[in-house]
């Protein structure tokens, strides 16, 4: 149902009541709202569960998994307004900041203290710590030791649809010194919110990990005819990894022939012509150890057949928080699939995406890396022709298709949203989706937040009651 110019005037009123009118836009059928504190937040949510009006808050905007539009008389909730770093507790090694911060600023500040996250997205120019959180971000740079950014959080502020503001991990306790534990009574609720893509509720603040800057950090390059041998390399390394060695190697990431071109274009020429796959590997640590592990890698990967690439190339590392967002992913309208796949069946699961490309004119291949063991993150951007929400459903019908093959094989999706959920509760065992929509229906009695994650959005309803 369409919102009338009367009924946004009036939610307009409303909200520049709460954060004042020059934070207040009007964004076609519904308003945009920049709070700038936990409480204004609080009241702004209060205010949709009272209207029931959709809500659904935004960070940079680089997930590409969900819709960024709450609907008809919705309010959107652009958090870059909050990006302050609030304590950094060189004790605890925490770092404690707004949702809104983008990790490159964040970085750069407590780099000044000496110290750095571990979690680096590839779009940190512009993605926030919140929207991060909320989707469950990886990052390539480090994720095969680190796995992802759940490993590094220590606790969350969160405002509930309801409008109240929870804090979880040690701070709970009124007479704790800050936020040094995560884990507390009666169980781990910031997991709870990490991954659920606000549908429970809004991150407001994260209290993370922070770590000392490594001694030395060396990238080596492999090239690959063949796909087959590149995964049995990934193999060996991870049962090596497993046994306690290549301890400072952090960071094993699959690519094709063409990306690794346009992320390194000076290096373009330096492939030879057979090849099709490209693995990064990339040590931290002190001097020698890494030179060590990254010697006994190179040497895994030559007798797998693999060449190593002469060169440190050092731009890998310098350009994390935007090399790829800028030279790869930003061409045009994009889908894009991420599943969790057993490295056992990885081959197989490419196999299948090249078959589906082939058949569907498409020209897609599986790539990704390890996340904390044998299992490849997995992922493959299928892009399209024309910026319609007519070509987008067309090319996400498609995409649908691959995860339901992926699955079939014994692959999970990794990155839900709005787009794959009708996919997922297919396969999801009814007793667990049941419990997650308990929660969702405990936590969000009214149905206001990110409609259509966690729970589809009824069709042709709207959830906005005048």
């Amino acid at each position: 149902m369409a919102a009338s110019k009367r009924d946004l005037q009036t939610l307009q009123k409303q909200l520049s009541g709460i954060v004042g009118s020059e934070w207040v836009t009007p964004e076609g059928a519904y308003l945009a709202v920049h709070p700038g504190t936990n409480a204004e937040i609080a009241q702004i949510l209060k205010l949709a569960n009272r209207t029931k009006r959709p809500v659904v808050p935004l960070g940079g905007g680089t997930g590409w998994w969900s819709t960024k539009q709450p609907g008809p008389g919705g309010i959107l909730i652009r958090m870059t307004r909050m990006n302050e770093i609030l304590r950094v507790d060189e004790d605890a090694m925490t770092v404690t900041a707004q949702a809104g911060i983008t990790y490159q600023r964040l970085e750069e500040e407590i780099g000044r203290k000496g110290f750095r996250l571990v979690i680096s997205p590839e779009s940190g120019k512009v993605a926030t710590l919140g929207g991060h959180i909320e989707t469950w971000g990886t990052s390539p740079h480090s994720s095969a030791f680190y796995e992802d950014q759940s490993t590094q959080i220590v606790a969350l502020k969160v405002v509930l649809p309801t409008g109240e503001i929870v804090q979880t991990g040690s701070s709970a306790v009124t007479t704790a010194g800050g936020s040094f534990a995560r884990r507390f009574f009666p169980s781990d609720l910031t997991g709870l919110f990490i991954g659920a893509e606000s549908a429970f509720g809004i991150v407001t603040e994260a209290t993370l990990k922070m770590h000392r800057w490594p001694e030395t950090n060396l990238t080596k390059m492999v090239e690959y005819r063949d796909l087959r041998p590149a995964v049995a390399t990934l193999h060996k390394i991870q049962e090596e990894q497993r046994k306690g060695s290549l301890s400072t190697l952090l960071e094993q990431r699959l690519m094709q022939k063409a990306t690794f071109r346009l992320a390194v274009p000076r290096l373009a020429n330096s492939l030879a012509r057979p090849t099709r796959y490209v693995l990064c590997f990339r040590g931290e640590g002190e001097c020698g150890e890494v030179e060590s592990h990254l010697a006994r890698t190179c040497g895994i990967a030559q007798a797998e057949g693999g060449r190593v690439l002469d060169d440190p190339v050092p731009e890998w590392w310098e350009g994390r928080h935007g090399l790829f967002p800028e030279l790869v992913l930003s061409k045009g309208p994009r889908i894009m699939l991420v599943a969790l796949t057993p490295m056992g069946r990885y081959e197989e699961a490419c196999k299948l995406a090249e078959r589906f490309g082939h058949e569907h004119r498409l020209d897609i291949s599986l790539i990704g890396y390890p996340l904390g063991g044998p299992v490849m993150l997995a992922h493959v951007v299928i892009r399209f022709e024309g910026a319609t929400s007519r070509a987008r459903e067309r090319t996400l019908s498609l995409a649908r298709k691959l995860m339901e093959g992926l699955m079939e094989l014994g692959c999970v999706p990794h990155r839900v949203g709005t787009d794959f959920l009708p996919v997922l509760i297919k396969k999801l065992d009814p007793s667990y989706y049941g419990l997650v929509k308990r929660i969702k229906k405990l936590l969000d009695p009214k149905g206001i937040m990110r409609p259509g994650v966690v729970v589809p959005a009824p069709k042709g309803k709207s959830t906005h009651r005048k």
